[in-house]
């Protein structure tokens, strides 16, 4: 007996439907060819191409780590590993959240005259920011080498933080993407707030110091979450079970919110752009 395809697993033109699950991958795929491109296009005519952002990196963490060791009365060598990942964590946190803000009004010509899906815009910048992550954790390597950071078994840890934030990215760019479209002058805010934000997270500066009455800088701080489940297994401590939970937590609400705005305003984003 021959083996038949039911309506149901072709389209309407005839050719068998593609699963869920591979669609999803072949995106993922797409998305990350498009962020590899768009890197390799932005430093086609440079000697050293996405490193230059990496060496701007470390000389905004050796200006943060004389500072910072010069205020908390502390050896530049005690300090320079923990604001260093602080830094690189920092900016891939601070790219996902501006690059989502323009995610769509950046691609308006594909947006508008093509049908691509919108999960190909966004893997495309959360993908972009990743590879420019693995740029930065070049000085972290550095580190290493030099004796300034520890190296153990307690930083494979750092890697399901890794993924959290990223995973994180998505429905980050999804929902201020659709937001910044819709309402122009929510981008300009979410940067301003966003140096704002980087001062007052422990990015350069020791929480553990901070005095008790200003705990709550801390521990209502989002932000220092994502930081500390990837910078305290690199500087060999092991984050709290709090910390990992409050992330969850965070990606949770985040993923319902981002599914929320996206029925609300995913039809009208050819207008919105």
């Amino acid at each position: 007996m021959a083996l038949t395809t039911s309506p149901a697993s072709r389209n309407f033109n005839g050719a068998r439907a593609i699963p869920q699950y591979q669609r999803t991958w072949n995106n993922l795929r797409k998305s990350f060819s498009w962020a590899w491109l768009d890197i390799v296009c932005q430093y086609r005519r440079s000697k050293i191409g996405p490193l230059w952002e990496t060496i701007n990196v470390l000389v905004m963490l050796t200006g943060l780590a004389v500072v910072s060791s010069a205020i908390f009365n502390s050896s530049l060598r005690d300090v320079i590993g923990y604001v260093a990942i602080g830094i690189i964590v920092w900016s891939a946190i601070g790219a996902l959240i501006t690059e989502g803000s323009m995610a769509f009004v950046r691609n308006t010509g594909f947006v508008t005259g093509s049908t691509l899906g919108i999960d190909l815009y966004i893997g495309r910048s959360v993908f972009k920011v990743l590879i420019t992550f693995a740029h930065h954790l070049l000085i972290y390597v550095l580190g290493v080498v030099v004796g300034l950071i520890p190296l153990g078994f307690t930083s494979l840890l750092a890697l399901p933080g890794i993924v959290l934030l990223f995973t994180n990215g998505f429905w980050v760019i999804t929902t201020l993407g659709l937001i910044c479209a819709r309402f122009r002058d929510v981008d300009p805010i979410i940067r301003n707030l966003l140096q704002l934000a980087f001062f007052v997270t422990p990015v350069f500066w020791n929480y553990r110091t901070i005095a008790s009455n200003r705990q709550f800088l801390v521990d209502y701080n989002l932000l220092f979450y994502f930081i500390e489940i990837i910078r305290s297994p690199l500087l060999g401590e092991i984050p709290p079970a709090s910390h990992y939970l409050a992330v969850l937590g965070v990606t949770i609400v985040g993923y319902l919110i981002a599914w929320l705005t996206y029925r609300r305003m995913r039809a009208q984003l050819a207008f919105f752009v």
